[in-house]
């Protein structure tokens, strides 16, 4: 009899437990898929606001030629290092949003509504910063101003053409693009120039803006949107989940320029040359980040927000049978 009492007052709590459990898995589920859902356009357009600041190279040629690869390549193109960087960025994000939410949902049922959302701000916040930042300075060093220069320095000049016979020139094909593409695997590795704490900061800055702006901004803004915009509460949070986080990229885009300029140009700079190299990429890269961020926080935002809640009631309606 005390067997049962014991077991009896156990179960519940074991029940909870594996709920839980449950609940986790498919917040990570779906965090990753919609992470890899929006990975492709993210990976291009953070790419050429990288290289639009560092090198100053036309945007539409050099979306032509990501997009092509994209296609042409696609295997290659997703499992590439920055592909793999941005999923990891958003799977992370998404992931810590949704765990943060399910915790306090599960566990704490009774918290305060505000205390809730703070609580889910502050997580995705130090999630997404701390791995956004990782991400971007990876990206700064892979297609910055040091990339480019570690390539120029380690590159091998060819052999004379007279010193080739044509069989030699045939055989040593294959070794020579064997080696090109080590070489140009070592490159991409060696590429460890230190991050100054100015680019860190606004790195930081930029990542509180786009944070509050995608998580907690639009759930705040949309029931202030009148009817005449638009009639039912879904058609709000949409409205809202795409618009708040792309304008918010007006304000976060001259902090972005501003920390890459830092990287690229870390010697003593008047802050006039420094404005003016911002002012000079804002309106361009402004735009590129608004197109990334309605796919990264629009598009994946409401892709990871219904799709959690597709999975978290198919198994409420599991656990009633």
């Amino acid at each position: 009899m005390d067997h049962d009492f014991v077991l009896q007052q156990t179960l519940p709590w074991s029940l909870q437990r594996n709920r839980l459990a449950e609940l986790l898995t498919a917040d990570f589920t779906v965090a990753a898929g919609s992470a890899a859902l929006v990975t492709p356009a993210v990976m291009i357009l953070d790419r050429l606001v990288v290289e639009k600041s560092s090198h100053n190279q036309p945007l539409l040629p050099a979306f032509r030629r990501h997009l092509w690869l994209s296609i042409t390549q696609p295997a290659t193109f997703l499992t590439s290092r920055p592909s793999l960087l941005v999923w990891s960025l958003y799977t992370a994000t998404f992931a810590a949003a949704n765990a943060t939410e399910t915790v306090l949902s599960e566990v704490y049922p009774h918290i305060d509504h505000a205390l809730a959302t703070t609580s889910t701000f502050l997580t995705t916040f130090v999630v997404n910063s701390s791995v956004g930042i990782w991400k971007d300075v990876k990206f700064a060093q892979l297609f910055g101003h040091n990339h480019n220069t570690s390539t120029a320095g380690t590159t091998t000049p060819p052999p004379p053409a007279a010193a080739l016979t044509p069989a030699a020139t045939g055989a040593t094909k294959p070794a020579a693009a064997a080696a090109a593409a080590a070489s140009q695997s070592k490159i991409l590795r060696s590429v460890t120039r230190s991050i100054p704490f100015a680019t860190y900061s606004a790195f930081l800055i930029r990542d509180a803006l786009t944070i509050f702006g995608s998580f907690s901004l639009p759930a705040m803004v949309s029931t202030s949107i009148p009817d005449s915009v638009a009639s039912s509460e879904y058609a709000k949070i949409l409205l809202a989940q795409l618009a708040i986080p792309a304008s918010i990229q007006l304000i976060s885009t001259p902090i972005h320029l501003l920390g890459l300029d830092l990287y690229n140009r870390p010697m003593t700079i008047p802050a006039a040359d420094r404005m003016a190299r911002v002012s000079r990429d804002w309106i361009g890269a402004s735009l590129t980040r608004m197109c990334r961020i309605i796919p990264a926080f629009g598009i994946g935002g409401f892709a990871n927000t219904e799709g959690r809640a597709y999975l978290h009631e198919q198994l409420r309606l599991s656990g009633e049978e």
